[in-house]
């Protein structure tokens, strides 16, 4: 299993998210903020045709499907350890930093 996420996380297209965003989560798995910390990794919808990775800090809100999100430009802290999902791993290639927050 770690081996398949290594190889499909190689092939993530990190982009700069230079403006907020919003979208709609379709998975979020939450991150870790200890000794490691772990990026949480969510994936949501955008404009409804655009499917992203928000490889975000451990401290984003969580989230869970069916949420309406902004997500805000965020620069790495360094960290390369991410959450992998199984579901989406090798198939949602586009991938940002960014912060996530529940539009109410």
């Amino acid at each position: 299993m770690a081996e398949t996420f290594g190889k499909c996380k190689a092939k993530w297209q990190y982009f700069k998210l230079t403006q907020p965003i919003k979208g709609v989560v379709i998975l979020h798995t939450k991150g870790y903020c200890g000794y490691f910390h772990i990026h949480a990794n969510t994936i949501i919808i955008v404009n409804k045709t655009d499917t992203i990775r928000i490889d975000g800090p451990c401290y984003t809100e969580n989230t869970v499907p069916s949420d309406s999100v902004l997500v805000s430009p965020y620069e790495t802290d360094g960290v390369t350890g991410a959450i992998g999902d199984l579901k989406y791993d090798c198939t949602i290639k586009k991938t940002c930093y960014g912060i996530i927050a529940k539009i109410k």
